[in-house]
């Protein structure tokens, strides 16, 4: 059971921080493009995207691959059919084109893969801590 709560809490938290990233970026570009506004509806288009690309990403992880590269590469596909399929859906297009809608969803996946790394490398350091103190007290013990 908490497996499970510590994905469904990841999900939210990924969705949510990529969801700002993205209307982020979005703002950026409408900034340089004269201020093209959308609809209200856009940020919850944008949260819902979101939202199943990290449920996608759950269980695209679930599938053992031997190669990352491979992996990111299934994952930057998904990422890109869920863009450009709602993109069509709501509309999108009308407003930006689309390589920019998907070079936007592009910069936002990069992004996290760095954030993911970050966060291993951080996991990586915890255990290798975790691990001289377990080394310690054998040492400790074994004297």
């Amino acid at each position: 059971m908490k497996k499970v709560l510590k994905i469904i809490r990841s999900i939210i938290i990924n969705t949510l921080a990529t969801t700002a990233l993205t209307i982020i970026l979005m703002c950026l570009v409408a900034v340089f493009q004269g201020f093209t506004l959308w609809g209200v509806t856009v940020p919850f288009e944008i949260l819902l995207v979101n939202f199943l690309m990290h449920l996608g990403f759950v269980f695209i992880r679930k599938i053992d691959f031997k190669n990352q590269i491979i992996l990111y590469s299934i994952i930057a596909v998904y990422l890109l059919g869920l863009i450009i399929g709602f993109g069509f859906l709501f509309n999108w297009f009308h407003v930006n084109a689309i390589w920019v809608i998907c070079l936007i969803g592009l910069a936002v996946f990069i992004l996290a893969i760095f954030i993911d790394i970050l966060n291993v490398n951080r996991e990586v350091v915890k255990i290798n801590e975790k691990l001289k103190e377990i080394r310690k007290k054998d040492k400790i013990e074994e004297e």
